[in-house]
């Protein structure tokens, strides 16, 4: 007998199937280890990335467009974690720093905070509410002991200090003595905070009292609309966008040093600015290029530039000593250079692992699939490790608009809606789970295949729903052949666009209707 849930009830499990059957699963690979843990999001590749930290182990990369951390191996530049989700709190991040035990992410649209453990990359916390004072936080910076947040928006635009070690808040400093203007950049060497403010002036604190230790600020300065500052302990530098310079200052006393400018360093528009110590590393965005300075003398040592480097929009820049990390926003890459010789290492895209329109997952224990609608293809992902075994796409495999997935160990099903527009025609593909390889590929008008948004497998049957038909086809999934196809008003299916068999009964969510129809396998 079939069974028909209407009603309340209907409503709460119709939203539980179609959670269960179209939201990835969230899983992070583990350091040092195969297994995942923790929550984590996998879609390598960078969606407008605006600012970038290294702490010479782990890199990490903000993409405001993605509103998602990517994290890399500083070693190699694999990707280990993408972090994006409602848990993590992340929303268009404008800033990222890390300088130990945690990684701390400025997020512009949430107005809030986040902070991760570096070691494992879970939640510690995430810091949001007036009392914070976030208005439109755009930068940070970490010391290791301190986190200092500028907040560029709001009737008084403020810094926020926070304990490094609990993520407490320790004040909010505001107010006309502190010179904050624009403020749009941070770095803070554990003695002296900098902020670089884009009305033409640099406002110094204490960086063990927050208490304000002069507001720089002048013509022989040659601060111009200055929005990047970097320290590395004994020089402070500031990156001029409209004055297509830098300045250097004495880090102990906030003195003059000197002013770069000139067409041979090609500062035009410098948008970030890093220093290690021993190099400074200025990234133009609109200059399509890097320059590199001694930060002993602040001599020119090259400028880089040219096609391989893809410095599309290179907007931030971060060096650990060993390696230099340019984010290019308009590239949506992330560039490695050598800080030794400035030599380029890598350009880190992602395109080939990027998903494009994930709308189903499916795991059987050993393999994760991935049907992604937009990129016509399945992803193939070890179950174990999270790491990518292969794309399948190509028209050999018939997937058009692929969003329906289910695997039984032995087959994989995959149901193609056959496009968005009219009322077109789908299929189901099925694949060796073993190997991914192509079975064969299901379709004609006998199956009934229209718009089949979900597909299930108990191992003995595979269930398809066609929404648009609203039907649910039945197949044999020891051969894929055509058993029959259910339809009719005793079924009550109306457009049904989730469906589960545990082997014993088949459930079927409708969704124009709020229902659940059941009915024995």
């Amino acid at each position: 007998m079939w069974r028909k849930v209407t009603g309340a009830w209907a409503v709460v499990a119709c939203a539980a199937l179609l959670t269960g059957s179209g939201a990835v699963a969230q899983a992070a690979t583990g350091r040092g280890a195969d297994a995942l843990s923790g929550p984590h999001v996998f879609g390598w590749g960078f969606n407008g990335p605006t600012a970038v930290s290294s702490d010479d182990s782990y890199v990490w990369v903000a993409s405001f467009g993605g509103s998602s951390v990517t994290e890399l191996d500083a070693a190699t530049g694999a990707v280990v974690h993408v972090f994006a989700g409602a848990g993590y709190g992340i929303d268009e991040p404008d800033g990222v720093a890390g300088a130990g035990a945690d990684v701390w992410v400025a997020n512009a649209f949430e107005r809030g905070v986040t902070e991760l453990d570096a070691a494992t990359g879970t939640v510690v916390r995430v810091l949001k509410g007036s009392g914070y004072g976030f208005d439109d936080p755009s930068a940070i910076a970490d010391d290791g002991t301190h986190v200092w947040v500028v907040n560029a928006e709001g009737g008084d635009v403020s810094v926020t200090e926070l304990d490094a070690a609990t993520g407490a808040l320790v004040r909010v400093l505001k107010g006309s003595s502190y010179g904050f203007s624009g403020p749009s950049g941070i770095a803070s060497d554990g003695t002296h905070v900098w902020v670089a403010n884009e009305g033409n002036s640099v406002t110094e604190l204490d960086a063990a009292t927050g208490a304000l230790v002069q507001v720089i600020h002048g013509s022989s300065y040659g601060l111009d609309f200055p929005d990047a500052i970097s320290s590395d302990g004994t020089h402070v530098w500031v990156a001029n966008a409209l004055g297509d310079s830098v300045t250097e200052l004495d880090a102990a006393t906030g003195a003059l040093v000197q002013v770069l400018n000139g067409s041979s360093y090609r500062f035009h528009d410098p948008d970030s600015i890093s220093s290690d110590g021993t190099h400074v590393w200025v990234a133009k965005y609109r200059g399509y290029s890097v320059t590199e300075l001694d930060a002993a003398t602040g001599a020119l040592v090259h400028v880089l530039r040219g096609p391989s480097y893809r410095f599309y929009g290179a907007g931030v820049i971060a060096s650990d000593g060993t390696h230099v990390w340019v984010a290019n926003e308009r590239g949506n890459s992330v560039t490695e250079l050598d800080a030794a010789t400035g030599a380029l290492a890598r350009v880190i895209t992602g395109a080939k692992d990027r998903f494009k329109g994930p709308d189903a997952i499916a795991s059987d224990g050993t393999h994760v699939w991935v049907a992604d609608g937009d990129g016509d293809s399945v992803t193939e992902l070890d179950a174990a490790t999270g790491a990518l075994v292969q794309v399948l796409k190509g028209s050999s495999y018939g997937f058009n608009y692929p969003i329906g997935i289910a695997s039984d160990g032995t087959h994989v099903w995959v149901a193609s809606t056959g496009g968005l527009g009219g009322n077109p025609t789908g299929s189901v593909t099925e694949l060796d789970a073993a190997t991914g390889a192509l079975v064969q590929v299901i379709k004609g008008s006998s199956y009934a295949f229209r718009h089949p948004d979900a597909i299930t497998s108990d191992s003995s049957h595979v269930w398809v729903a066609n929404t648009n038909g609203d039907s649910v086809t039945e197949l044999d999934a020891a051969t894929g052949a055509l058993v029959h196809v259910l339809r009719g008003p005793s079924y009550g299916f109306d457009s049904p666009t989730a469906i589960a068999s545990d082997g014993t009964y088949v459930w079927v969510a409708n969704i124009a209707d709020q229902s659940i129809t059941g009915f024995p396998a």
